[in-house]
């Protein structure tokens, strides 16, 4: 099992610009180290987050992986953890600890009992974590797995259709004694009885 370690907003400012259609508003960055955002950008903002979370979720489902999401903040009722789901974990940041901190601390936690990803395009965290059974991943490249992995969930052929129309699950001639019993029940007429496989019992 891997443990990835994910700068929440490092990837998050990746996809929004490989994916600009994912919605209006200002990037994430421009409103982190205390500058005003803007009317309706902290809704948008944690729109965006909680797609993200979603996707890594999705993203983690298909592995036996393990991730912890960290977002940095400079707000005091964001300074909390929870899980999303039995493999997500979200972290905040605070005042006092930065999400490359909190990064930096579970590196070091973790990869004594096992591998561990840190994704992050950050350069000098990229420096500090350098260290056996840590791998290194750039967001933009961690961004492409996930672009992949959704492209791969979206493709019809890879999902599995199932028929729920009678018409489409039984022979012709089955369906034609199902017409033609249905039409003389609807004139008052007994038809031809159908037994459960379509037979003809043959009462007139």
């Amino acid at each position: 099992m891997i443990i990835y370690l994910i700068d929440g907003y490092n990837v998050l400012h990746q996809l929004v610009r490989r994916e600009p259609q994912a919605g209006p508003g200002a990037r994430p960055e421009a409103w982190r180290g205390g500058s005003p955002r803007p009317a309706g950008a902290i809704d948008d903002l944690e729109d965006k987050r909680g797609r993200l979370i979603d996707r890594i979720a999705s993203f983690m489902g298909a592995t036996s992986d393990n991730a912890i999401i960290v977002f940095d903040s400079h707000s005091e009722a964001l300074q909390k953890s929870e899980s999303a789901t039995a493999r997500v974990q979200v972290y905040f940041g605070s005042f006092s600890e930065s999400a490359d901190a909190i990064i930096e601390r579970e590196t070091f936690l973790r990869s004594a009992g096992g591998n561990v990803v840190v994704v992050s395009s950050d350069s000098t965290l990229q420096k500090v974590v350098f260290k056996t059974n840590v791998t290194r991943l750039s967001s933009r490249q961690f961004v492409q797995e996930l672009q992949e992995h959704t492209r791969k969930v979206a493709n019809t052929s890879n999902c599995i259709t199932m028929s729920h129309r009678v018409e489409e699950r039984v022979g012709p001639e089955t369906l034609e004694r199902l017409k033609a019993l249905r039409e003389s029940l609807e004139k008052g007429k007994p038809g031809p009885a159908v037994d459960h496989n379509g037979n003809s019992e043959g009462v007139d």
